[in-house]
């Protein structure tokens, strides 16, 4: 871990000074960043002219292009304490409002003073929108795969934007109270996210084994196995060490570095072994370890926050039945995560709430038309066991991304519920998405009583 923690900056660094050197003016003085970023998308751009010419043909691989479109249904309920997340009620709610009561728990009165000219702040205008209990998304994914003799390269081009007639943008109005009259709208356009942006090369291969490195950007769940964590992106590098032992196991195991922030030169480092189909009884076993922790001072000049303090190690298993027992695909998995690294602190009562694990079971799979498949996940995740950039799947309601670490009923983890999902495939290419979450607080001393459900629903259809 200390090894790639030092590689990764060398590596920045080294290309940094080369690009460097080449951004020399004529006059032999420096040029801007700017100017020597540009020179190099300049040159990038001319090197890529020269293989548009080529044909996929003499290139010696094959380009596929996929995708989906959606149409999204999200219905959505959230109370924490006595206040409504979501519906009409939730339109006095600011990301820094505070109740009364909470402004009493605020004290000494340094921290009332800030806290009170905040609220004012936040509650001038309560000419807010409410935060939706219902939400319409419509959706298009865009793939393309191309794939060479040594090498290959994915891009997935997301394109995810709220349903409704185009929204007017705010800042054009003066006075709001005027405005009230007018028609509006939920809808927007342009949302595009680059969801998925990497290549890859094989460096060697012989029988079963192979070594393979990618590059660039995809979520960290795309590559690791967990349903409660890794939701974050992964731009960055890849290690990747296959094989098979025949009558024994399939193995791979996986070492990789990514950027967190590199304003403040703050890397992630992350490791996974799996172990698959041990002795062909269908057993499954994975072990990873992710460090987000960093020492020094965040971008905010604020040292070792608490909200870095993540060493994360997970066990996974999973018992895939044979078709002979089961005539459907069936899968038994769970798995335990523990962070090493959380600390005692006033967001936790001074507790370690350090701890998750999740246990579930899949039935079926939805392949081509008149498929179906269930899945049942159960899940218990305290408020340290996760970052809370990083929890993934069902997590807590929290529409106004407020952090545990400004108010303890904040955040995406410290919660216990469980998810029910289906797929039906109406046709080879339609299909049928939904599922059902329902969850609350794990510990009621951070933040009081959280209870949320949501319901999704979607069609999909790939091409």
């Amino acid at each position: 871990m200390r090894f790639l923690r030092y590689v990764l900056p060398f590596v920045v660094t080294t290309f940094g000074v080369a690009a460097s050197l080449q951004a020399v003016d004529d006059e032999g003085s420096y040029s801007s960043t700017t100017a020597a970023q540009q020179r190099d998308f300049d040159a990038l751009q001319e090197f890529i002219k020269t293989k548009r010419a080529i044909s996929i043909q003499d290139k010696g691989g094959n380009l596929s292009f996929s995708g989906d479109i959606r149409t999204e249904w999200y219905f959505m309920k959230a109370k924490t304490g006595s206040r409504y997340q979501r519906g009409w009620k939730s339109r006095k709610l600011f990301p820094n409002s505070f109740t009364k009561k909470e402004l009493k728990a605020m004290r000494p009165m340094k921290y009332e003073s800030e806290a009170r000219r905040l609220a004012y702040k936040a509650t001038r205008n309560r000419m807010e929108p409410p935060y939706p209990t219902n939400e319409f998304d419509i959706e298009s994914n865009l793939i393309f795969d191309y794939v060479a003799d040594r090498g290959w390269g994915t891009v997935r081009l997301q394109f995810s934007n709220p349903a409704g007639i185009k929204e007017h943008n705010r800042s054009n109005f003066t006075n709001l109270r005027d405005s009230r009259k007018m028609m509006y709208g939920s809808g927007k356009t342009g949302n595009i996210a680059l969801r998925k942006c990497f290549a890859g090369y094989n460096i060697w291969e012989r029988g079963t084994s192979r070594f393979d490195l990618e590059i660039g950007r995809r979520r960290l769940y795309d590559v690791f196995d967990s349903r409660v964590q890794f939701g974050s992106y992964f731009d960055g590098l890849l290690a990747r060490f296959s094989g098979s032992w025949e009558g024994v196991t399939d193995y791979a195991l996986k070492a990789s570095a990514f950027v967190v922030d590199y304003t403040v030169e703050h890397f992630g480092y992350i490791g996974e072994l799996g172990l698959l189909n041990l002795g062909d009884t269908g057993f499954d076993l994975k072990y990873s370890l992710v460090h987000w922790d960093r020492s020094g001072k965040n971008r905010y000049n604020k040292k070792h926050p608490e909200g870095v303090r993540f060493v994360n190690s997970q066990i996974t298993a999973a018992y895939n039945f044979s078709p002979d027992v089961v005539s459907m695909k069936t899968v038994l998995y769970g798995a335990y995560v523990h962070n090493h690294k959380a600390p005692k602190t006033r967001f936790t009562r001074n507790k370690r709430k350090d701890d998750a694990f999740y246990l579930g079971a899949r039935v079926g799979e939805s392949v081509r038309k008149g498929d179906w498949s269930l899945d049942f996940c159960y899940q218990w995740v305290q408020a340290q066991a996760v970052s809370e950039r990083d929890v993934t799947d069902i997590n807590r309601d929290n529409p106004r991304a407020i952090s545990m670490y400004n108010r303890r009923s904040g955040g995406f983890a410290n919660y216990k519920g469980w998810r029910l999902e289906g797929f039906y495939s109406l046709t080879d290419n339609w299909t049928l998405n939904a599922h059902f979450d329902r969850i609350h607080e794990e510990d009621r001393g951070l933040g009081g009583k959280h209870r949320s459900f949501k319901f999704y629903l979607a069609t999909v259809f790939g091409f």
